[in-house]
């Protein structure tokens, strides 16, 4: 990756500024080396995610009976989970009566937040939960491969994650469903505010923060604009 290959130029640095305050060459060579002339545009483009194309989200569709954890990544392409707020998600914190999943990480505007469960992977959830049930498990994806018990961490669902792109021919992040969530909510029209609510992101609008109140149904309602 760019951020991989910056920190081997920086450490041939050292190792050669080392060097030279020795004798041991006489110019630090890894000066001279530059980075591929398309690292900026490739380290921008791998920070700003490359959502999933329509087409892409099609294929997803036609295969989620067929491929392990497809149906992982379309919950998480209609929901805008984090990753490792995704693979972590449990049973108790699903409201399926009121469509709704609780979770959350990193930020106090994104722990312990609301999110609607959009209507098209409502029965992904709800098999989900019934697998989740069979083998006693609390979380919501479970592996019954699983050498280190069924549940998932984010380096588990990375992994599965990868395995599915591969099979699928796709070359994809973890991070970049989020990414199309995002895409497809402001393609869809998704008031600003509640986009950055369900996002767990903090509103910096002193009005919608502090004076406007938003309940569930308005959630609800922005999340179904939303289309398959």
């Amino acid at each position: 990756s760019p951020a991989t290959k910056s920190r081997m130029k920086s450490l041939f640095n050292l190792m050669y500024n080392y060097a030279y305050e020795r004798d041991i060459v006489d110019k630090n060579y890894a000066r001279a080396f530059k980075d591929d002339e398309n690292r900026e545009e490739e380290v921008r483009q791998r920070k700003e995610g490359i959502p999933f194309t329509e087409d892409e989200v099609k294929v997803l569709w036609d295969n989620v009976e067929k491929i392990q954890f497809v149906d992982m990544i379309l919950i998480g392409i209609y929901s805008g989970w984090r990753p490792q707020e995704l693979a972590i998600l449990k049973i108790a914190d699903i409201d399926l009566e009121n469509a709704t999943f609780k979770g959350g990480l990193k930020t106090d505007a994104g722990k312990n937040r609301t999110v609607p469960i959009h209507s098209v992977v409502k029965e992904l959830v709800l098999k989900r939960m019934e697998e989740a049930r069979e083998l006693n498990s609390t979380f919501l994806f479970n592996d019954e491969s699983g050498q280190q018990g069924t549940h998932l961490t984010y380096d588990k669902y990375r992994k599965r994650f990868e395995k599915a792109m591969n099979r699928l021919n796709m070359s994809h992040r973890p991070h970049e469903t989020r990414h199309t969530f995002t895409t497809k909510a402001k393609k869809a029209g998704m008031d600003e505010h509640i986009l950055k609510k369900i996002l767990g992101h903090a509103d910096n609008d002193i009005t919608e923060s502090v004076y406007t109140h938003r309940n569930m149904e308005d959630l609800i309602q922005e999340m179904e604009k939303i289309m398959k």
